[in-house]
């Protein structure tokens, strides 16, 4: 069985995601893959200083979601969905390292857009829109209806894609 193909960034090998179902899946996760082996050279090279704040507000949507989730869980399933405060405080310590990662990302990631001076233009916005009404199976109108006309709801998203794509593409196969 031959070895698995490796991508390589700047000296950082990036094993490919096996046993993907579908192509795009694994694009995707190959982009999560050598996103997160190039954040953790960056962390390691420079020492980025993330504001508490910004971990605290994202540990508090992530506990937000949860809530939201189990409450979904226990109304489609028909039944009481047995969490206590234990349980919550159990996950905290994993929230809080999550969110501290997800910051950090978007700390890297912000930089990469301004060095690359990356844009979202009129064209891509609509685009994007166009493309979120096919995946929803909802009308053009429904999803400008929820973003906004200017639909700039999406240009943080769009700009964030931008710089994932660049660091994808730049990765050395």
């Amino acid at each position: 069985m031959p070895d698995s193909p490796v991508k390589n960034y700047r000296g950082v090998k990036v094993e490919e995601v096996k046993n993907a179902t579908f192509a795009e899946n694994a694009e995707m996760q190959m982009k999560d893959a050598v996103l997160d082996k190039i954040l953790a050279k960056v962390l390691e090279a420079n020492d980025i200083e993330v504001p508490q704040d910004l971990v605290d507000n994202e540990v508090a949507m992530m506990v937000r979601e949860l809530k939201h989730k189990l409450k979904y869980e226990s109304m489609v399933l028909g039944g009481y969905t047995d969490f206590r405060q234990e349980d919550l405080t159990a996950q905290m310590d994993k929230f809080k390292e999550e969110a501290f990662k997800s910051v950090k990302t978007r700390i890297v990631l912000k930089g990469i857009i301004d060095a690359e001076s990356f844009e979202v233009t009129r064209e891509e916005l609509e685009e994007e829109a166009k493309s979120i009404a096919a995946r929803q199976h909802i009308p053009l109108d429904m999803v400008k209806d929820f973003l906004g006309e200017d639909l700039e709801l999406l240009r943080d998203d769009l700009l964030v894609r931008k710089a994932i794509d660049f660091v994808y593409v730049n990765a050395i196969i």
